[in-house]
């Protein structure tokens, strides 16, 4: 962690103002469409709209992930498959819970520069009962430390989740942050991610979550240090994500891992092997704002 020193919510303000009005005169003078300045800005995306089943072809839509990883131990058991019914149409990834014994994961790699800002959204829908914490949405799959953007368990009212930032070693209790009310098992929604290089080697990470209806329902002031109320840091015990950049901090990362992007099912020891599933939608990766639907 380090002490901000300056702030860019002006910044960045004036700077997106400055790159409309910009893309806007582009776009009346004819050097630059519309459809060009999306995909100018848009570095991945992945709507698992290549075929559904269980072929690689399937799964990594069209070899747009460069990396897919079946850990079975020799065993053939698949735990990603593709299958309809996401969210606005979409086909879904389909991930399967089999406990600790096996893991799966796709991976794309040098998505973004390293330290370059960047905006994230997938869509995520819940089935599993596993109340192990699995690792399921990452930057780099083997330095998951510098930033997990979904870590998720079952409670017994629905599924819980944080975001996890301790790259540069942990500290307690600011390495994870999570919402206190759970989510509901079955439902989809979409999460939404800013990932902001304050420096080359230290980030601000400001999540939105939405629910099937399109309303956030989640910001970063929602986000709260671990043991909420009782374990004290740097004077408080009561940090979010929102009182935590506003007093000046922010995380060490290797930015050379954030450059890279995964998810999947991670074999968290401790899972139980329930045989239920979770689904992806509609990955995009993007370096001008946010995603939205």
């Amino acid at each position: 962690m380090r002490t901000r020193t300056r702030s860019r919510g002006g910044w960045l303000l004036a700077a997106a103002v400055c790159v409309a009005l910009t893309a806007g005169l582009l776009r009346i003078a004819g050097c630059l469409s519309s459809t060009a300045a999306h995909a100018a800005t848009v570095v991945f995306e992945s709507n698992w709209s290549t075929d559904t089943g269980t072929s690689r072809e399937a799964v990594t839509d069209g070899k747009r992930w460069g990396n897919y990883w079946e850990f079975n131990r020799g065993t053939g058991v698949q735990l990603m498959s593709v299958v309809p019914g996401g969210p606005g149409g979409h086909n879904a990834l389909k991930v399967v819970q089999r406990g600790p014994t096996f893991a799966a994961n796709l991976q794309q790699d040098h998505v973004v520069p390293a330290s370059k800002d960047f905006y994230v959204r997938f869509y995520m829908r819940n089935d599993d009962t596993s109340s192990a914490g699995d690792h399921v949405v990452t930057v780099d799959t083997w330095k998951y430390g510098n930033l997990t953007f979904l870590r998720k368990w079952n409670t017994g009212s629905g599924w819980q989740f944080v975001i996890s930032l301790y790259g540069c070693g942990f500290t307690y209790p600011i390495g994870h942050w999570g919402p206190h009310a759970p989510l509901q098992r079955g439902a989809w929604y979409r999460f939404e991610y800013f990932v902001d290089f304050v420096d080359a080697t230290d980030v601000q990470v400001h999540p939105r979550v939405y629910d099937a209806s399109g309303k956030q329902i989640l910001s970063e002031a929602d986000f709260q240090q671990s043991d909420f109320g009782n374990a004290m840091w740097s004077g408080r015990n009561d940090w979010t994500l929102a009182s935590y950049y506003q007093a000046g901090h922010s995380f060490c990362v290797d930015p050379a891992a954030l450059a890279n992007f995964g998810l999947g099912n991670n074999g968290q020891a401790g899972a139980a092997d329930t045989g239920l599933p979770w689904y992806f939608a509609a990955v995009q990766i993007r370096t001008d704002w946010w995603p939205g639907p």
